[in-house]
Order: structure tokens, then sequence, then C-alpha cells
């Protein structure tokens, strides 16, 4: 199986999905307790904290206000495959 970018991992998707789904701006703390009760096998607390990182700094989300985080748009491209990944620094 091929692996991914560095900055994906098992929370990437789900946590660019629900906050698309739901146009909400979240605390790590609560994308993670809100994909705990959505999903059957839903990633750990410190997945989803790396995810938000990797996330971050490659432009899918940003922090609009203090620990909060929001899809961009370009996250938004991402989840459509709209976005080719080697636009995203994949191979720094």
């Amino acid at each position: 199986m091929p692996r991914g970018p560095d900055w994906e991992n098992s929370a990437t998707k789900p946590v660019l999905k629900l906050l698309a789904e739901h146009d909400l701006a979240l605390s790590a703390t609560g994308i993670y307790y809100n994909l705990d009760q959505a999903l059957e096998r839903a990633p750990s607390q410190a997945t989803v904290t790396r995810a938000l990182k990797g996330l971050r700094e490659v432009g899918l989300v940003n922090q609009p206000h203090g620990s909060l985080y929001q899809i961009t748009e370009k996250g938004r491209k991402y989840l459509a495959g709209d976005l080719d990944t080697s636009d995203l620094g994949e191979d720094r």
C-alpha cells in the first residue's frame, strides 16, 4: 500500500469532512469528541491533534480564533478531489 504525504494520517479526512459538513470552527478536543461519537473506529485524540497540525501546515485548515480550527477553501478542494497533493508540500 503506498504511503501518503507526511502530513496525512488516519484522522485527516474524517477531520476535514466533519469541519466541511457542519461548517464549524471547533477545538481539537471538540473535533475528537464529535468523531468519537460519530465513527465506529474513531482516531485517537493524539492522532486528531497530529492531523490538525499537518492540515494547518499545508493550508487545509486555519485557526480563525485561538484554539479553534476551520476548513479552508483549499481544504474543501482537497476533499472534493480538486487539488493535486503535490501542491501541498508532499515532497518536503
